[in-house]
């Protein structure tokens, strides 16, 4: 039990709100002023914790927010043997949860706690890709990346975490997208086994530590079962857990796109040149000198600029506009759907043929990911979701890029059961939820938390 301690039979939240009052513990910290505002909020999710229920609370600026709810949530957490995920929207606000006010959290209690930010697998250098990359840089890359791949191969020798924000350096995304961790190629079995795989070292902590600071959209993707970040067999990313989101006025919208459909020309163009690019000769298939899938993904190449181009032609965007809806299926014939198919079908012959496992990790990978854009092109074309709502995205200077898309048009179905069920505990703050309610009808609608209590903190 922290320094913190229940005393005279009183609620977990009446005992939060003696740690904010004027004589409380918070008062002996150097820089604490006694703020009405902040030991409410404190309390009130203290008893949200302790009841483990759901609660909304708006409280303006300047109330001390962060404080308010990890200090409750930390306790709560070492007290009950839970963990605590706490769900950010900026990297700000994670820097400041992770090197500033953690800290201070952890001064005050007398239980030690571990607090690990895990940030999404993209993120993080694989070794074992990196080897291969520099085993097999002159097929994969021109000269200029592989100068790229060397200044990272001597970067990884020193990186402590082997995140791609260690770098003194932007790696081109080519570059860095062959050499990072990859869900169907970086597994537990092919990597986890060498004990120097970043990815897996910081999944381990995020699975010990008490404390979990993520952000929303990586949030969402852990609540995908296909990925293997955290192991989930009850609660939100791991047993016996809950969640706090702060910034959560942001929640609606990156839920939209983390539970919709982008298929954009630029990223197959990228996914295809990976695979194998005319101009340069380079690829994963020229490695594995496989002409004919050379020849089904050059072929998928053109027939891609031609679909595009026919998406651009069967919409109209206006003079100035960016963006346009699509109401009906079928915009256009799915030409795409059958070069797609004999891409990926060559492409698994050649994975299949192959004997050393990592390049057949990557041929398969690319193989999926062909597959993933012919589901989605399909599910677009079709309409399938007669939930969504569908449209098309221009880009680039002369607007000559497509993107489709497609998001829930009620976000509020989607995320009542994977945040508001039963047996869930999730807490949404942020400064600015409500419309001038005080009951926050509005946001606690958009979000599917309309059982939710609310609750508006003013600022001091």
């Amino acid at each position: 039990m922290g320094v913190i301690s229940l005393g005279g039979g009183n609620s977990f939240g009446d005992e939060m709100r003696m740690v904010f009052s004027e004589t409380g513990l918070l008062s002996k910290s150097p820089d604490f002023e006694y703020r009405a505002e902040q030991q409410q909020m404190a309390g009130e999710v203290a008893e949200a914790l302790q009841g483990e229920r759901s609660l909304v609370v708006e409280a303006g600026t300047g109330v001390g927010k962060s404080l308010a709810y990890l200090i409750p949530a930390v306790e709560y957490a070492i007290r009950e043997g839970k963990k605590a995920v706490i769900s950010t929207h900026t990297i700000n606000l994670q820097e400041q949860l992770i090197g500033k006010d953690l800290p201070i959290v952890r001064k005050l209690l007398a239980d030690p706690f571990e607090a690990a930010l895990l940030k999404g697998r993209g993120n993080y250098l694989c070794p074992m890709r990196l080897r291969r990359a520099m085993d097999n840089g002159g097929d994969l890359f021109t000269s200029s990346e592989q100068e790229e791949l060397m200044e990272i191969w001597k970067w990884a020798e020193s990186t402590r975490d082997g995140t791609k924000s260690d770098l003194d350096f932007e790696p081109s995304l080519k570059v860095w997208l062959q050499v990072c961790s990859e869900s169907h190629i970086c597994t537990q079995r092919t990597c986890g086994p060498r004990g120097n795989c970043f990815f897996q070292e910081a999944r381990k902590f995020a699975q010990s530590a008490r404390v979990l600071v993520v952000n929303h959209s990586l949030f969402f993707s852990l609540l995908n079962p296909e990925e293997e970040m955290l192991e989930n067999e009850s609660g939100f990313l791991v047993p016996n857990d809950f969640v706090i989101f702060d910034e959560a006025h942001t929640l609606e919208g990156v839920a939209a796109k983390s539970l919709g459909l982008r298929l954009s020309q630029a990223g197959l163009r990228f996914d295809l040149q990976r695979l194998y690019h005319p101009k340069t000769g380079k690829g994963l298939l020229k490695y594995a000198q496989a002409s004919e899938a050379m020849d089904c993904a050059k072929k998928v190449l053109d027939e891609a600029d031609e679909f595009f181009e026919n998406i651009g032609l069967a919409v109209s965007f206006g003079d100035w506009g960016r963006e346009c809806r699509v109401r009906q299926p079928e915009l256009v014939e799915n030409t795409l759907a059958g070069p797609l198919r004999e891409c990926w079908t060559a492409i698994e012959e050649v994975a299949e043929e192959t004997e050393d496992d990592t390049h057949k990790g990557e041929l398969m990978e690319g193989a999926r990911r062909l597959r993933e854009m012919h589901g989605g092109l399909k599910m677009f074309l079709d309409q399938e979701d007669g939930g969504s709502v569908y449209w098309v995205e221009k880009s680039g200077y002369e607007g000559t890029s497509f993107t489709l898309n497609a998001a829930p048009v009620n976000v509020a179905d989607r995320l009542r059961p994977l945040l508001f069920g039963p047996d869930k505990t999730c807490i949404t703050t942020s400064a600015t939820l409500g419309t001038g309610d005080d009951q926050l009808s509005y946001f606690r609608e958009r979000i599917g938390a309309q059982h939710v209590p609310a609750v508006k903190i003013g600022s001091p």
